[in-house]
């Protein structure tokens, strides 16, 4: 059994493209979830944990792409039984006005998702 992880901060599901580059290549994934502290990306070539790396993710109804700096807190592989192989991303460079983009775009979402 899993062990139970804990969260700083409440999150939705939802799919958004994210772009990151990784060395000299680029990714293009889908997002499983998103929260202020970092997001869920779907992937079958999830990073090492403790890798760090740009990306940039544009929002529904917003027309800027938001651009952080994220690290790999957690991973699961295709082996792994309980979800989608990807990786937990800890956002850890986000400028003032996009965090305050994301935490109205955030609220306003979890009014309309139940249980999130």
């Amino acid at each position: 059994m899993p062990s139970k992880i804990r969260r700083g901060h409440p999150r939705i599901y939802i799919p958004v493209e994210v772009n990151y580059y990784f060395g000299n290549e680029l990714f293009r994934e889908k997002t499983q979830s998103l929260s202020m502290g970092g997001l869920y990306v779907k992937t079958t070539r999830p990073q090492d944990i403790g890798s760090v790396f740009p990306l940039n993710f544009t929002l529904p109804e917003f027309d800027h792409p938001f651009e952080v700096s994220g690290g790999v807190i957690w991973k699961k592989t295709m082996e792994d039984k309980h979800g989608p192989p990807g990786m937990g991303i800890k956002f850890m460079d986000v400028r003032e006005e996009d965090k305050k983009a994301l935490l109205s775009y955030l609220g306003q979402t979890q009014m309309t998702q139940k249980g999130y």
